[in-house]
């Protein structure tokens, strides 16, 4: 296990711990109870079934290869008239980075332990990844709902393998007598929505990660809230204690290539091209451009950029109309004189009724 350990290291993954594949049964009935309060997400596998069950992915799987990759960089000075990244979405998709680094060891254990079957999970299969993570002794979760590890605090991307072979499995790291976690609270003070509602819980529908990264539009009551967040939050971990002493990473994929902050102006109209250009590589590019475009809207309307109303005037011809009517919004925001003959102009020819609704509400606020 020594020379799989070492061949993980050189792959560059900071943390790797062998576990079995067994179902996480113990997890079912707080699944059931999220379902039933409506806060299970809907951006993973529904049938909890397959969700706690690792062999539903490989059924030939006999141990599970859990991994993490630390992800914190040097904090770059910050753009005016910007919206915030979220640290994770600043260099490299790391589905990308992550799943060409487990291959790699995939594909080592098949020529070293004599596996012919694997899958490698980064975030995209029904596989609970800090179920896993906390399974194999990596780190303990934390109030934010974050899995942590030592001396790198909740800044890391997780990932799997699970082959077809027999592996021992790690001894977990003795869980600490008292979490460090016990006599704080800070994550869930700092969450701008209140999506972090008690310890160790979350309702996923409004927490700004999710809010923008969701379709559609961004629900009205929720919008000042955002503040100035492009892509993500990371509120309740950067206030963690841990998480401001955790070590800075060395893998350069992970610099940033976009953030920590966008000035947000030129993204309202950006063309497609400049968007795959831009966002193609980063985690921001899955979503497309007019997600990017909607939560530049917002954040121009929430800091009041005057200067933004001939670009949002523009966003109101968009096709999309999620573009239009948070366009709509944000010049209601923005309340001179000029964004509101903007609106008034634009109500004469607007034809879906959602958008019209958000023009109508706005004028008359």
């Amino acid at each position: 296990m020594d020379r799989l350990f070492a061949q993980a290291a050189k792959l560059g993954l900071d943390s790797v711990a062998v576990t079995h594949p067994g179902q996480f049964t113990e997890f079912l009935p707080k699944l059931e109870a999220l379902k039933a309060k409506k806060l299970y997400p809907d951006f993973v596998e529904q049938d909890l079934n397959i969700r706690i069950n690792p062999k539903a992915v490989l059924p030939s799987a006999k141990a599970i290869i859990s991994a993490a990759v630390a992800y914190k960089t040097e904090t770059p000075k910050l753009e005016p008239k910007s919206g915030l990244i979220s640290r994770y979405a600043w260099g490299k998709d790391y589905h990308l980075v992550l799943t060409e680094r487990l291959e790699a060891l995939a594909q080592w254990i098949q020529a070293n332990f004599g596996a012919t079957e694997y899958a490698v999970c980064v975030d995209t299969k029904p596989t609970i990844d800090r179920a896993i993570f906390l399974r194999a002794g990596h780190g303990w979760l934390g109030k934010n709902c974050c899995v942590y590890l030592p001396k790198r605090g909740s800044w890391i991307f997780l990932g799997s393998i699970l082959v077809d072979v027999e592996l021992p499995a790690t001894n977990p790291q003795p869980a600490p007598s008292t979490s460090p976690c016990e006599n704080c609270d800070l994550c869930i003070k700092a969450c701008p929505t209140g999506a972090l509602f008690a310890p160790y819980q979350i309702n996923p529908y409004i927490c700004i990660s999710y809010l923008t990264q969701m379709k559609g539009m961004i629900p009205l009551e929720l919008r000042e809230k955002i503040g100035v967040k492009l892509w993500g939050c990371d509120n309740c971990q950067q206030v963690c204690p841990e998480n401001q002493r955790a070590l800075l990473c060395s893998h350069e994929e992970f610099a940033p290539l976009e953030g920590p902050s966008i000035p947000v102006i030129p993204l309202l109209n950006i063309t497609n091209r400049e968007f795959k250009h831009r966002f193609g590589q980063t985690p921001m590019g899955w979503r497309g451009r007019g997600i990017i475009q909607r939560n530049a809207a917002i954040v121009c309307g929430n800091l009041k950029l005057t200067e933004a109303a001939s670009e949002l005037k523009i966003a109101l011809e968009d096709p999309k109309p999620v573009v239009r009517g948070t366009a709509a919004w944000a010049l209601g925001k923005i309340g001179t004189q000029k964004a509101r003959q903007i609106l008034a102009d634009h109500k004469l020819k607007e034809t879906d009724p959602i958008v019209a609704a958000e023009i109508e509400q706005t004028l008359n606020h």
